[in-house]
Order: structure tokens, then C-alpha cells, then sequence
């Protein structure tokens, strides 16, 4: 009967050394993962941090910030699915933070989950105001992406607001802009990412590919009104070329941008073709001959 008693002891005595060394294992690793999330290796953290998490379950006990910091680390390693998987643990785990709503925008935004990404980050705004400026930019990221340009508007003119010096929000607003169709308020933010960024390509591209088609449109447009005319006098001629004449000016303005993202892109074939009919329309014969041999 002693005999057993100090073998149940001495096994006792075992499990709590295990589930110790289990305990401090799992410390290590998340000491590991926080030296990879520093370089920015998240796959490599995630993966740590996951590990970390799985001893601390087999011992018993669950580990909700390593849950979370598996799942966020997921997210920037674009292990989408994964991430989800981990911050749904987290959560369960009671884990509730604000960074738990931004990673699951994150999640599911980049699982395509656009619904379940807005519900995440409007409850996280709702909960947490004091983060309001970081969830608002999210928004205006996911609605941009999931092509809901009106409320991308909305939250990048907030984020400007916030952040005045952000090229990147004055070039994502001039962009939802730009798919609305509504070009004057397009041209006037990317223009203004030019006084911040003087070289960003994107900018540069869209400015002359948006004033080159504003002009081309009503170039087009006047040539088929003069060529439905019946019976055309020289007074239509006269007009109708003065007012071609008139409209042909838009393409001096598009040419500075064009020409530029032409040397930035040499082989950007929508370009080049921009390039070839401003120069045609404009009798710079020399130039569209020289545009239209690259798109041979």
C-alpha cells in the first residue's frame, strides 16, 4: 500500500513536470515568433504562435493572445483562410480587442467575405472610438476593393480629413471617383497626390488617360455630327473644324501626363495608343508615326 502511494506521488510529481516544461516550451516559442513578427515574418510567427497555442491546449488551458496573434499574423502572410480559422478561436476564448476586428476585416476581406469584413470593422468602430481613424481607413480600403465606390468616398474624404498629407487616400479617392464617372473630382485628387507624390506612376497614367478621353469623346463626337450632315455648307465645315479645333486643345493638356507615364512605361500599349491619337489630332505627324510603329 506504501508502494502505491509513492508511485502515485512520483507520478503525480511527472505530470506536473511535463505540463511545466509544456508551459515553458510553448513561452519559448512565442518569444520565437515575437523576434519574427519583428522582421516581419509572419508566415514564420504565425506559425510559431500557433504551435504556442496548440501546448497550451494540450495542457489544459487555452491561450487566447496566442490564438489572435496567430490569426493576425496569418492575415499579413495572406493565409486568409487560416487566419480566420485562429481569430474565431480567439474570440471564443474571450479574446476582445480592437486589433480582433481589424484582423477579421482583414480575414475575411481577403477571403472575399466583403459582408462579414464590414460587420467586423463597423462593430469595432462602434465599440471602440477612441480607434475610429484606423477603422475608417479600412473601410474606404474594403469598399474600394469590393467596388462600393460611393461609401469609399465617404470614408476616404473622413480619412483625409484626419490625415491631409495621405497621398494614398487622395489616390484611392480620386480613383472611386474616377469609376463613378465623376472625372472633375477625379483629376482634381489625383493632382493633388502629384503635390505630395511629384512621381506617382499611377497618378501620372490616370490624369492623361482621363483627359485624353474627355477630349476624345467630344472630338468623336463632333466628327459624327458633321459626317450625319446631309448636305454640309462650307459654313458647317468651317464651324464644325474651328470647334474641333477648340476641343483638340484638351489634348495638350492630357500630352504632359502621357508622355510621362509613356518614359516611366514604355511598353504600356493603352498608353502608347493615347499618345498616337493625340499626336494625330494635334498634325504632329512625326510623333503619332513614331507611336503608332510601337503598336505594330
Amino acid at each position: 500500500m506504501k508502494q502505491m502511494k509513492q508511485l502515485f506521488v512520483l507520478m503525480m510529481f511527472t505530470l506536473v513536470g511535463i505540463g511545466t516544461a509544456l508551459a515553458q516550451n510553448a513561452d519559448v516559442l512565442k518569444s520565437d515568433a515575437i523576434i519574427q513578427e519583428s522582421r516581419m515574418q509572419y508566415l514564420a510567427a504565425a506559425e510559431l504562435y500557433e504551435q504556442a497555442a496548440a501546448i497550451y491546449e494540450a495542457n489544459g488551458s487555452a491561450d487566447a493572445f496566442s490564438y489572435f496573434k496567430a490569426g493576425h499574423n496569418y492575415a499579413k502572410a495572406k493565409k486568409y483562410s487560416k487566419a480566420v480559422d485562429l481569430l474565431t478561436k480567439a474570440r471564443n476564448n474571450a479574446y476582445d480587442e480592437a486589433d480582433l476586428y481589424l484582423a477579421f476585416g482583414d480575414a475575411y476581406a481577403g477571403v472575399k467575405n466583403f459582408s462579414d469584413a464590414e460587420k467586423e470593422l463597423l462593430a469595432g468602430k462602434e465599440k471602440y472610438a477612441e480607434r475610429n481613424a484606423e477603422f475608417t481607413k479600412k473601410l474606404g480600403y474594403l469598399y474600394f476593393n469590393s467596388a462600393q465606390y460611393e461609401k469609399a468616398v465617404s470614408c476616404l474624404s473622413t480619412a483625409i480629413a484626419n490625415e491631409p498629407g495621405n497621398y494614398n487616400y487622395h489616390y484611392l479617392l480620386g480613383s472611386s471617383y474616377e469609376r463613378m464617372k465623376k472625372y472633375t473630382e477625379a483629376t482634381a485628387e489625383l493632382e493633388k497626390v502629384l503635390t505630395l507624390r511629384t512621381n506617382h506612376k499611377n497618378s501620372i497614367k490616370k490624369l492623361g488617360v482621363i483627359y485624353f478621353k474627355q477630349t476624345d469623346y467630344l472630338y468623336s463626337k463632333e466628327t459624327k455630327r458633321y459626317e450625319a450632315m446631309k448636305n454640309p455648307t462650307r459654313v458647317d465645315y468651317h464651324n464644325s473644324t474651328k470647334k474641333m479645333e477648340e476641343i483638340a486643345k484638351g489634348y495638350h493638356k492630357a500630352l504632359p501626363y502621357l508622355e510621362k507615364a509613356h518614359a516611366m512605361s514604355p511598353k504600356d500599349k493603352a498608353i502608347i495608343n493615347c499618345l498616337s491619337v493625340s499626336y494625330r489630332r494635334l498634325k504632329m505627324e512625326e510623333k503619332a508615326a513614331q507611336m503608332a510603329a510601337l503598336l505594330k
